[in-house]
């Protein structure tokens, strides 16, 4: 045998040993079972860390729950440096991995859904809950009183965050003492918004009236109340747990709620599922609107808009407008247009928007 047949012998045979090798390597499954890590949307973590759910964001840290213990940790460094233009990088709701021995997140999972709203000073999303299935959006025939508008913006946020909206109307047991104009739009409320196909539900904590099927329909269900302050989301939630959380009553000056609750938390529900407490606002921004948004939500302008003079017409002062004839002759609600109005001018001028 020649020089050169022994040489293309022996890089023969080193590429078949090489080959087999990889074979039986690609074969063993004994180095995923021995594995000291786990992955999470791509990324190799070390097997120290524990899956959990964020319960509430307090002063002293993140508070986690994991089976039936509770964890109090802190945010990795690296996640506080990500750029966004999110105001607060987690939240309630959110499911999270931390290291156990160091208390530290690592790790946020990608979410279903959020409920979010714009912060006016930072000019960033400010998220107020996550994984939500539902937004219990509640508000009051009185003390303080019913505001339509708001109602839109909070049915726009679900449905933009992947949420179904669901309208509360709680202190049903004030209708009797209602001034003829509070019941005129009390009435007025109902019969829009009912007839537009949103669940309504008229409670009252008082009287227990309509509890029975919000209760059924929170059942195994991640909701999260929403609303403005004074409207008595926590005290609903003390009737139908049977909790204590400190409510307010309103300022006498203003008439306005007071923040009772300050910190949104994950409750969970004796019947199944879990709901949350938010904050109690004032004023409601809607994050990144757009005019697409409004003509989804405002889905009963569609038919009469198809009748306006100009195609791109925004409906507030062009001739020939088939939405406002639709008004005038009462085949659209004063209360949703004045509502669209409103968002049409947050839109345009968002400087000058209270968002109320």
């Amino acid at each position: 045998m020649s020089l050169f047949d022994m040489e293309e012998d022996f890089f023969h045979n080193r590429k078949e040993l090489k080959k087999k090798r990889k074979l039986k390597q690609k074969l063993d499954r004994s180095q995923f079972k021995k594995s000291n890590q786990k992955r999470v949307e791509g990324k190799t973590l070390s097997s120290d860390l524990v899956r959990g759910r964020v319960l509430s964001i307090q002063g002293k840290g993140t508070l986690v729950a994991s089976g039936e213990e509770e964890f109090f940790c802190s945010l990795r460094g690296t996640l506080k440096q990500k750029r966004s233009e999110v105001k607060n990088l987690i939240a309630v709701g959110d499911f999270v991995h931390f290291s156990r021995s160091e208390l530290v997140i690592e790790e946020v999972e990608e979410r279903k859904s959020l409920l979010s709203r714009q912060d006016m000073v930072r000019k960033k999303m400010q998220i107020i809950a996550v994984n939500i299935d539902q937004v219990l959006i509640t508000t009051s025939i009185k003390e303080p009183s019913l505001k339509p508008p708001l109602v839109d913006r909070y049915l726009i946020a679900a449905s933009k965050g992947n949420m179904k909206g669901l309208i509360v109307v709680n202190k049903i047991d004030l209708l009797d003492s209602l001034a003829t104009e509070e019941a005129a739009l009390y009435e007025e409320f109902f019969r829009t918004f009912s007839s537009l196909g949103y669940p309504i539900f008229c409670v009252s904590s008082i009287t227990e009236e309509g509890i029975d099927k919000l209760v059924i329909a929170m059942k195994d269900k991640t909701s999260v109340f929403a609303g403005q302050s004074g409207v008595g989301k926590t005290s609903l939630i003390n009737f139908i747990e049977k909790k204590n959380f400190k409510t307010l009553g309103l300022t006498k000056k203003t008439k306005k709620g007071s923040h009772a609750t300050t910190k949104a938390h994950l409750i969970p529900l004796k019947n199944g599922g879990f709901c949350i407490d938010t904050p109690g606002i004032r004023s409601f921004g809607l994050w990144k609107l757009e005019r697409s948004d409004l003509v989804e939500h405002f889905f009963e302008m569609k038919p009469f808009s198809d009748q306006c003079r100009y195609p791109d017409c925004s409906h507030r002062s062009e001739p020939e407008c088939g939405v406002r004839k639709a008004v005038e002759e009462k085949k659209i609600s004063p209360l949703r247009f004045a509502s669209y109005l409103s968002l049409m001018k947050s839109i345009e001028q968002p400087m000058e928007e209270k968002y109320e």
